[in-house]
């Protein structure tokens, strides 16, 4: 049970990553492992990444820089094993909108 759905936490988590990270200007913020959540760079202030998802009915995670100013353009995701590859994917795709339009 509980190792199955940690593994599909990971996964997912790990999924959503690559996803966002192959959008131009998304950088994994750190070069380490990750298991639950991710921190990623964002070529936008994160509060406007959240705002334009938030909008889209997406809640695009925790923006960092309250609790760690020097991670002003960081944002923190996850994916749990609730999470289907077609949430990923629309996801993504808010996110790619939302850079495309700035």
């Amino acid at each position: 049970g509980l190792e199955r759905v940690a593994s599909a936490c990971h996964a997912n988590t790990r999924s959503l990553g690559e996803r966002l990270c192959a959008l131009p200007g998304i950088e994994p913020a750190f070069d380490g492992a990750c298991f639950h959540e991710q921190a990623l760079r964002m070529p936008r202030p994160t509060g406007e990444v959240l705002d334009a998802l938030s909008e889209q009915g997406i809640l695009g995670g925790y923006d960092l820089s309250a609790d760690f100013p020097e991670l002003d353009d960081a944002l923190l995701i996850c994916a749990t094993e609730l999470r289907t590859d077609a949430d990923m994917d629309r996801y993504a795709s808010a996110m790619a909108q939302m850079l495309d339009a700035a």
